[in-house]
């Protein structure tokens, strides 16, 4: 039989075209071998007594995924022009839903995707600050919350949520009204055995003072650091960094954006304290994932 075989195949060779006969065996092979050829897109699981947090490269805006073993929260969901990215990006992992999306403030740099989110993803419940705000992506999100059915909390000011072992709490805002709508920031401090993540949106210098005079020092610490407002200097005074005293910090923005974010007083501020500060908007850089295990947070490639 393997004679037979072989002179098939030598036939085979002279009398197709070329281009037919390596389609042949391409085939052959991908049947014999399929293990080989196929690529695995099987989304790597979540190591059980871990957490995940992805800072999405969404260009000019932020969007930080929570990924658990129980489930999954949203925070904001970058500018409607990085829709398709976050999307994909979520799909990539098999996200298919979310037990909690946050909104922390009604700017479209953090709310343009909200509908896509309510649309194409299964939401539990959602969490607003207690404002509103005149445009279109603002209504777009309000009308697609109702749609979908999802729960909606107002944030409150030392409020707290769980999602599996996570202990979330709700630290911003803390006064019933601002001048500027990014101190309407909801920020979140999220706790996992020893480790501890501080969100803050784009909660600015007004929102930082009155979360300190609330909570104190203590609560502020932690282990990584989301910096306000993209970096800009209106966010991350000197009192406040050194209160939450972070390891590493996050800075999401976009890549040569017009506003000049990250600015680069902040950057000093950071360096002159020691953190160790990832960004996404640097070449190369994309989105940032960091693990804790409930002792140790630590920096991966996203």
């Amino acid at each position: 039989m393997p004679r037979k075989r072989g002179r098939f195949i030598r036939k085979a060779r002279r009398l197709l075209p070329p281009v037919i006969v390596i389609a042949i065996l391409l085939v052959a092979a991908y049947m014999a071998f399929p293990h080989i050829l196929r690529k695995d897109t099987t989304p790597a699981a979540i190591v059980s007594g871990s957490i995940e947090v992805h800072f999405i490269n969404v260009g000019q805006g932020d969007s930080i995924l929570i990924r658990t073993d129980s489930g999954n929260m949203l925070v904001d969901a970058g500018p409607g022009a990085a829709e398709e990215t976050l999307s994909d990006y979520l799909e990539r992992l098999g996200v298919t839903g979310f037990e909690y999306a946050v909104f922390t403030h009604p700017h479209e740099d953090h709310i343009g995707g909200a509908d896509m989110i309510l649309t194409d993803f299964t939401v539990g419940s959602v969490i607003l600050p207690d404002c509103t705000y005149n445009s279109a992506t603002y209504n777009r999100m309000m009308e697609a919350i109702d749609e979908s059915g999802a729960e909606v909390i107002v944030a409150e000011t030392g409020a707290k949520f769980t999602l599996g072992e996570i202990k979330a709490t709700i630290l911003a805002p803390n006064s019933p009204d601002y001048k500027n709508t990014n101190d309407n920031s909801i920020v979140l401090k999220i706790e996992y055995g020893q480790t501890s993540f501080l969100l803050t949106g784009d909660a600015e210098t007004v929102s930082e003072a009155e979360i300190l005079a609330t909570y104190g020092n203590d609560m502020l610490k932690c282990d990584l650091l989301k910096v306000g407002h993209h970096g800009s200097d209106t966010s991350t005074s000197p009192e406040f960094l050194t209160a939450v005293s972070p390891k590493y910090a996050v800075i999401s923005c976009g890549r040569g954006n017009s506003y000049g974010h990250p600015h680069a007083v902040t950057l000093q501020k950071l360096m002159n304290a020691g953190v160790t500060v990832f960004r996404t908007d640097e070449p190369g850089g994309g989105s940032i994932v960091f693990v804790s295990d409930g002792v140790i947070v630590t920096p991966k490639s996203g």
